[in-house]
């Protein structure tokens, strides 16, 4: 028996080592061809690199391989190749890959960035505890409240409504972590630090990340602040104190609460106390990371997507209309959308899903898998940045007919089952990396398109001549894609239960 237990693991390895051999042997995917020294820098597109990609397809396939800035990189255009490696390679490509300016601005600990180590497995375990369905119960009543309050708010003063939304934002988001109401001056930082995510991920943008290695392997992150070139090191340092003073200090804060017997409730205090009394699972360091991450994660992406579904709807009158009809039929004008209104509403979700499907805010997912890999007759080398283009497979004509159009209607119910693919399986990404915020994100989603609707009409801005703008569908290309500035005009429904 020992002997064959020999033989059996010798054949294990040794196969194991011929797939590893030929995976090296095999071809890397096709793609555009580079220059010795740049590699293909100088054709990256840096305007919404994700419908180029796209065009790109139609030479090379859905696998795009590129060299750039010192690295491998691979765009993945295509949803089964997503799902292929996303879903049944999971731990392969649980993996981010590593932005240096991320480290520089201190956002190493936030789980959207970490390794799938312990400590991060651990966090997004918080995570998905504090935002289940379970745990709805605790938290839904609160955000039905503060959403029907947004209503009022931008009833008052419709001109600030951007201010307004991303306020309600702000403020349910810090309670719900650290049970505390939010000041003006903590948000502002709060958006700041959005700001500096979205700088510090932007590629190309950062000699660290630009040029990862010189002089024989010595990084330009250990070059002195003095250093020509270095001014990137001193602008992350103070986007770095400003992240620890976010979130460091409300985390302190809570801490000292427990400590003195200070009546607080929220995810950080509740785990926090449990911690302290060693009652609870977790560390302190994998609350730290999970409590880090949040404001980034919900309020930047959110916002994204209530702006879409604002200049979505001015765009398209007709499913306003329909929308209200529907809300109309269910609440009577008497009050506000509730969440015990969900399954009530379908053509409402349906707005909601195509508002996902028509720009997704995250229209690109970046993994890196932990070892050379091969797929479909394709070497994947360690460490490359793999490139998942959600806006591709959104926009996949043989997935939506005509993506092109905002067409709600196609998500709509076929006896049990939808019509088409849910674009929120691809928007909040995939396997081991899923957004562990989806529920949040699509009850909050549906309280503000419901009440909103319900509320107000969104129209655009009148011309000179008393008639209305074209409405132009422009976004953004950065990490988190969202409308460029736009104006409307928000007018209260008639008649409607919270206004009159």
């Amino acid at each position: 028996m020992f002997t064959l237990g020999l033989c059996s693991c010798f054949c294990t390895l040794a196969l194991a080592s011929w797939a590893f051999a030929r995976s090296r042997r095999l071809p890397l995917p096709p793609g555009p061809q580079g220059k010795f020294w740049f590699g293909n820098e100088e054709i990256l597109p840096w305007e919404h690199p994700w419908k180029e990609f796209v065009n790109w397809s139609k030479t090379f396939g859905p696998l795009i391989y590129l060299h750039a800035y010192g690295r491998d990189i691979l765009i993945v255009n295509e949803a089964s190749a997503a799902t292929d490696l996303l879903e049944t390679k999971s731990t392969l490509y649980a993996r981010r890959p590593t932005w240096s300016m991320v480290a520089l601005t201190g956002r190493q600990d936030n789980i959207v960035f970490m390794d799938h180590t312990d400590r991060q497995k651990k966090a997004r375990m918080l995570l998905q505890a504090a935002f289940n369905p379970k745990a709805q119960r605790s938290w839904g009543p609160i955000l039905e409240e503060d959403t029907t309050s947004l209503m009022l708010q931008i009833a008052q003063s419709p001109e600030l409504f951007k201010q307004h939304i991303r306020r309600y934002l702000g403020s349910f988001i810090t309670q719900f972590t650290y049970g505390t109401k939010v000041e003006d001056h903590v948000l502002d930082l709060g958006d700041e630090i959005s700001v500096h995510t979205q700088q510090a991920l932007r590629p190309g943008r950062w000699l660290a990340d630009a040029v990862p290695l010189v002089l024989s392997n010595i990084s330009v992150l250990y070059f002195p602040d003095w250093f020509p070139g270095m001014a990137f090191k001193r602008w992350a340092r103070d986007a770095r104190t400003k992240f620890m003073e976010y979130t460091a200090r409300p985390f302190q804060q809570a801490r000292s609460s427990i400590l003195d017997g200070t009546e607080m409730r929220g995810m950080v205090p509740d785990t926090l106390n449990d911690i302290i009394a060693g009652t609870s699972k977790y560390k302190e360091e994998e609350l730290i990371s999970a409590a880090s991450s949040i404001y980034t994660a919900a309020v930047e992406t959110t916002y994204a997507i209530t702006m879409s579904f604002l200049i979505l709807m001015m765009a398209h009158q007709d499913v306003q209309e329909r929308a209200y009809r529907e809300i109309m039929s269910v609440t009577e004008s008497t009050r506000q959308p509730l969440l015990s209104d969900m399954a009530a509403l379908p053509y409402i979700d349906a707005i909601i899903r195509e508002v996902h499907r028509f720009n997704p805010v995250a229209p690109m997912l970046p993994r890196s898998p932990v070892q050379t890999d091969s797929y479909k007759g394709y070497r994947i080398p360690q460490d490359t940045w793999v490139i998942f283009n959600i806006w591709a497979m959104t926009h996949d004509a043989s997935i939506y007919q005509d993506p092109h159009q905002f067409m709600p209607e196609r998500h709509l119910p076929l006896g049990h089952e939808s019509s088409a693919k849910d674009p929120r399986d691809f928007a909040f990404g995939f396997g081991k990396r899923i957004c562990p915020g989806l529920n949040l994100a699509n009850v909050q989603m549906f309280l503000f398109v419901s009440q909103f609707l319900a509320t107000f009409e969104i129209r655009p801005p009148l011309k000179d001549d008393g008639n209305e703008e074209e409405v132009v569908l422009e976004y953004t290309s950065s990490f988190v894609s969202l409308p460029l500035p736009f104006k409307c005009r928000i007018i209260p429904r008639s008649g409607n239960a919270i206004l009159y």
